[in-house]
């Protein structure tokens, strides 16, 4: 095997019968030497979006896929840089609220629609707008936007009622993808079944538990700058599979059925180290870490010391460890060790310690127990209820692992945590609900360490959208986010950033277990040069081509 890391960059600054439809991906010996043009790429996933357009929820399956056929304003480079895209350059104010972006000329939608400033206008309406139900973008955006106007055919401006230093690497993710106005006015449904962008990919069908099938755009002529090449992509189809089966995915991936896969399930990286003809990419995401968060409305979770105890029983390193045997690492902050800013001083703030979790429980009037050995409070049991999704794809086996693990944990001091699997349905309707949940996990991607505010402060929790989990906001921590928002100083965004870490480790509003990852293994013996970009941790398969017989590895 062979490995490659990019997880450094930021912080510096029924799966058988689809299977068995289908046949072996392979080099392109059918293909004439001496281009890189043409053949069928196949590409297999665990999850499949809910809609393919990225404006709509906004989950990091859509950003995957979206990447492929939306290009963005701006291309985040792996030391946080900023490079032209659809905007060949932009300026910005001395007091930083104004931003005029000047966009590439000739380009077109799939659609045959010229991109221009109404167009991207258009495009920034639609994810301020509710009914667009962007839980992603829009939080990004509403504690700064003002307005999105056309200067001319081809600048826009861009108004905000504050400084936000980060604009133009978020900008970069493919949330943030330029859609057609014409086809997001067909409707939420239709746009969700097949957006139309300018990106080197052009979708013509959703198979829905199967697949998404994509055509080269003959008529690319907007790559990003740091692209490894201008023009089409090579590749004349790309095939975007979901296999959600681990078994499955590394199967077809070892077999030749596909030529690369998303998330290397943890237990085929020794097999995955002893094949040569496999080469893996891995990312840590500048992020939230997956996480356990606390719903501060429940009346045990309220209390500091229950919260508290809870992380010092649930010994965060050791089921993290037991769960992925390494592969994933354990981090305790708030904010992942790929984020801009990140205080190695909070990687670890509540050790396991089960006498000191026992002590706060105690404390906090906890202190009888029943007849099964679980705390009870004037005759109530400590219960907390921890629903997860039941798909595996959601799920995934090491994930309900640390879950399990977790239970024992708490056990242990006398938490009764119960389990709930729960339906996609459900589970979206749950987030929404205080009163249905009291510990759920997830995570926020993000490539700024602003995502901090998008989880956990007062305006998140005031737009109710299901994000501030924990129902928790602190005034001092507003605060400090919106100062290091505001400056381009490093030096003073360190120290801001450093104070938000220390005040959210304080709160213990959640439990921060590991750091998203995007991880790739690739047939290096049949495709090449597919790399993963810096702001969400997206493939890029523009570049990729299939390798011919005699080609170089």
């Amino acid at each position: 095997m062979r490995r490659r890391s990019v997880m450094t960059g930021l912080a510096a600054v029924g799966a058988g019968s689809v299977l068995a439809a289908c046949g072996s991906a392979g080099r392109a010996a059918d293909l004439p030497p001496g281009t890189r043009e043409g053949g069928e790429l196949v590409f297999a996933t665990d999850r499949e979006p809910t809609c393919l357009d990225p404006h709509n929820s906004g989950d990091m399956p859509q950003t995957y896929i979206a990447r492929q056929y939306l290009d963005s304003l701006v291309s985040m480079r792996p030391d946080g840089s900023v490079v032209p895209w659809l905007a060949q350059s932009w300026e910005i104010s001395e007091d930083g609220l104004v931003y005029d972006f000047t966009l590439k000329e000739g380009v077109r939608f799939h659609d045959g629609e010229a991109l221009d400033a109404d167009a991207v206008v258009a495009n920034f309406d639609q994810i301020m707008d509710p009914a667009t139900q962007s839980s992603t973008a829009l939080l990004y955006l509403s504690p700064y936007f003002v307005s999105a106007e056309s200067l001319s055919e081809h600048v826009v401006r861009v108004t905000l009622k504050r400084p936000y230093s980060p604009l133009l690497t978020v900008l970069a993710q493919a949330f943030f993808g330029i859609e057609s106005p014409k086809a997001m006015g067909r409707g939420l449904a239709e746009n969700c079944e097949l957006p139309v962008g300018t990106g080197p990919f052009k979708v013509v069908e959703w198979r829905r538990n199967q697949e998404v099938v994509m055509v080269r755009n003959d008529d690319y002529t907007s790559a990003p700058a740091d692209a490894k090449h201008q023009g089409p992509a090579y590749a004349e189809r790309l095939t975007w599979r979901f296999l959600k089966d681990n078994t499955a995915r590394y199967g077809a991936l070892a077999s030749g059925k596909v030529h690369a896969i998303f998330n290397l399930p943890p237990e085929s990286v020794p097999t995955a180290q002893a094949d040569d003809r496999i080469e893996t990419q891995d990312f840590v995401h500048s992020c939230v870490p997956y996480a356990l968060d606390l719903n501060t409305t429940h009346p045990a979770l309220s209390d500091l010391r229950v919260r508290r105890a809870l992380v010092h029983a649930a010994d965060a390193p050791g089921i993290v460890t037991s769960a992925y045997a390494g592969v994933f690492p354990y981090e305790g902050n708030a904010i992942s060790t790929g984020t801009p800013f990140y205080d190695e001083a909070y990687h670890q703030p509540y050790p396991y310690d089960e006498a000191r979790a026992n002590a706060l429980l105690d404390e906090a009037g906890w202190d009888e127990r029943d007849e099964e050995g679980y705390r009870t409070r004037d005759g109530q049991r400590l219960t907390l209820r921890l629903p997860y999704a039941s798909d595996p794809g959601e799920t995934p086996p090491a994930d309900l692992t640390i879950l399990q693990n977790f239970q024992a944990m708490e056990r242990r001091v006398g938490v009764d945590v119960q389990l709930i699997p729960t339906d996609a349905a459900s589970l979206t309707a749950i987030r929404r609900d205080p009163t249905a949940f009291d510990i759920r996990g997830g995570y926020w991607n993000s490539p700024t360490a602003g995502v901090m505010y998008i989880k956990f402060s007062q305006e998140t929790f005031e737009i109710d959208n299901g994000q501030n989990v924990s129902y928790a906001y602190d005034e001092e921590l507003d605060q400090t986010l919106l100062e290091a928002a505001a400056t381009t100083d490093p030096e003073a965004q360190q120290e801001l950033y450093s104070r938000a870490q220390q005040l959210l480790t304080a709160q213990a509003w959640h439990i921060p277990l590991y750091p998203i990852q995007t991880r790739l293994a690739i047939r290096s013996d049949l495709v090449a040069d597919i790399w993963i970009e810096p702001s969400e941790g997206e493939p890029v398969l523009h570049d990729a081509h299939l390798l011919r017989d005699g080609d170089p590895r």
